[in-house]
């Protein structure tokens, strides 16, 4: 089988953390990417919770649906003087 190299850039502690846990899972490190990889060429999708909102995400989504702390501006031109663009 050909075969190519991907290359990606993570902290140490966060790559430790996820050979760690793949590890727990019975895989390693490459299975896993290997893994992600094939779901998202065969679907065009990343696999299901990846994508989830940590608590910070959540939480601006909930302040934002409240209006806390959102800017409203009533045309782009205005929001453009404001911004000083």
């Amino acid at each position: 089988m050909n075969s190519s190299i991907v290359k990606a850039r993570v902290s140490p502690e966060i790559k430790a953390a996820a050979m760690e846990n793949a590890k727990a899972l019975g895989l390693d490190l490459s299975t896993v990417i290997r893994m992600v990889i094939k779901q998202l060429a065969a679907t065009g999708e990343i696999p299901e919770g990846l994508l989830k909102p940590n608590k910070k995400t959540l939480q601006a989504i909930k302040d934002f649906e409240r209006g806390i702390g959102v800017h409203r501006a009533n045309s782009i031109d205005d929001l453009k003087k404001e911004l000083e663009w």
